[in-house]
């Protein structure tokens, strides 16, 4: 099966499926904004990956915003560093689920969404767009997880196939 690319037609379906998907979060934050949590590497060795999957979010968001939103709510992303270390990431976590954020957004690697699972699971927050192909995000199934990128063994596979 080839994989789709994920497009922005189809992340703002998506965006919005989990803004008016009845998640706890959606009455507590009012009208005004959608917030959503980004805890990645801005230092350390990920840095890079965190660095740059952040612009790019923000670039979209920006053009998303100016287009009106969600049904005209305004998504803002509020971003912690994690330096690719769990234990920080899990603590970034702990804050966001305190501040009432609307999703989780964007962490990047394996070790720190591994990190973050059972604190969004526990909160029944959704966890959207992680950067990692890790089949521990997606065996045993997690309603609260929405990937937008293939799994590791997808990506294999499509490797192998070329050669």
């Amino acid at each position: 099966m080839k994989p789709k690319a994920l497009g922005r037609r189809q992340f703002s379906i998506g965006l919005g499926a989990v803004a008016l998907g009845g998640f706890h979060t959606a009455q507590a934050q009012g009208e005004a904004r959608i917030v959503l949590g980004q805890s990645a590497a801005f230092t350390g060795p990920a840095a890079q990956l965190g660095v740059q999957f952040n612009q790019g979010a923000k670039l979209f968001f920006d053009q998303f915003n100016a287009q009106g939103g969600v049904g005209k709510r305004l998504v803002e992303i509020r971003t912690l560093d994690d330096g690719y270390e769990p234990e920080r990431c899990a603590e970034n976590t702990k804050k966001f689920i305190a501040d009432d954020v609307f999703a989780l957004f964007g962490y990047i690697g394996t070790p720190t969404s591994l990190a973050a699972l059972p604190l969004f699971t526990q909160a029944r927050l959704p966890f959207f767009g992680p950067f990692t192909g890790a089949e521990a995000l997606r065996q045993p199934f997690n309603r609260l997880i929405f990937h937008v990128r293939a799994s590791y063994y997808d990506e294999t596979a499509l490797i192998v196939r070329q050669l």
